[in-house]
């Protein structure tokens, strides 16, 4: 998979950016394989442009010292303290994620903060002002310099709320009829003018504390 990603960058007219981390945590799954450090090192030697991969896990000391030369983009998940605990298990804490980042970034890596997923529990609203603003206060000069932004609503799955409620008994049920819509073959998402509250509030929190960073999309 690498070597044809590799050959399309060689290809493009332009420099292109390549998701590699959308079927598994890299970061996690680099704890046992060791694929993620080979995979940064080969794509800085023969690629072009940059990969780039999302991760809920602070387990980066073993990426910190690899010749990237710049062309990986790691994008760190970032939830409400509340939200890990209830559903994210099995992942970093937040003050592990954001002390990750800031690791990353003073390595030279470019770095990308991915709020997600955004889920609209009863008091979202304090949670993630309390979020953003937590992330103002313990990121990183460099981080909040060069940092861009996602924002990605949940998406609720009726196959998910299966294998959840299996494997995690006390995880909260994100479902709720009166706030969500269907979507298609049980899935399920935020009804158009709550989604668009959610926005506005994002964003205008966003606005207040980092004014200068860039966001990408919010879906």
């Amino acid at each position: 998979m690498l070597d044809k990603i590799i050959k399309t960058s060689s290809k493009s007219d332009k420099e292109l950016t390549f998701e590699i981390g959308s079927n598994s945590d890299l970061v996690l799954e680099n704890t046992i394989t060791g694929n993620l450090e080979w995979t940064i090192e080969e794509f800085a030697k023969r690629g072009r442009g940059h990969i780039t991969f999302p991760t809920k896990f602070d387990m980066v000391g073993n990426l910190l010292h690899l010749d990237h030369q710049g062309k990986t983009v790691m994008r760190m998940s970032v939830n409400p303290e509340e939200i890990i605990n209830k559903v994210e298990f099995g992942t970093s804490r937040l003050k592990g994620r954001v002390e990750a980042v800031n690791k990353m970034c003073e390595a030279g890596y470019k770095v990308g903060i991915l709020i997600a997923p955004v889920i609209l529990v009863e008091n979202w609203k304090e949670l993630y002002k309390n979020l953003i603003e937590y992330l103002y206060n313990n990121l990183s000069e460099k981080v909040k310099k060069e940092a861009f932004f996602e924002v990605i609503f949940m998406t609720y799955s009726y196959v998910h709320k299966m294998i959840n409620s299996e494997a995690f008994p006390m995880a909260i049920n994100l479902y709720n009829k009166d706030i969500m819509t269907g979507r298609g073959k049980g899935k399920y998402m935020y009804k158009k003018e709550i989604r668009e509250d959610g926005e506005i509030f994002i964003r205008e929190t966003m606005r207040k504390y980092f004014p200068n960073n860039k966001i990408e999309y919010v879906v």
